[in-house]
């Protein structure tokens, strides 16, 4: 079943959705073994783990897109990823959609 699939039901169910925060491959597969629904990757872990740079809006979509990409390869539960504030107007926001279902994320959230 593909995690987008995963995912909706997971809204259909009752309850909170607990989705710890992972900046990588391996914090990933930690948080899926322990047995949590869903991971979260989180754009600050991902900022200063990935780039050593604060969470200051610095790392790029095309940074961000590229570690969720690679986290999902290795899950099998739905990833949530930060897309920060979209990278730019509306039409980057699109881009940032298309980009982030692309590389197999189940839901984005942009502040």
């Amino acid at each position: 079943m593909r995690t987008t699939t995963k995912f909706r039901q997971l809204l259909k169910e009752n309850g909170i959705i607990q989705a710890p925060g992972a900046y990588d491959c391996l914090t990933a597969k930690l948080i899926q073994q322990a047995g949590f629904p869903a991971v979260y990757m989180t754009g600050a872990g991902t900022s200063v783990a990935q780039l050593g740079y604060p969470d200051l809006a610095l790392a790029s979509m095309t940074e961000m897109v590229q570690n969720a990409a690679t986290i999902t390869e290795v899950l099998d539960v739905p990833l949530i990823a930060d897309a920060d504030t979209g990278y730019g107007g509306v039409l980057n926001v699109r881009r940032t959609v298309r980009q982030y279902e692309r590389a197999g994320v189940a839901a984005i959230h942009i502040e």
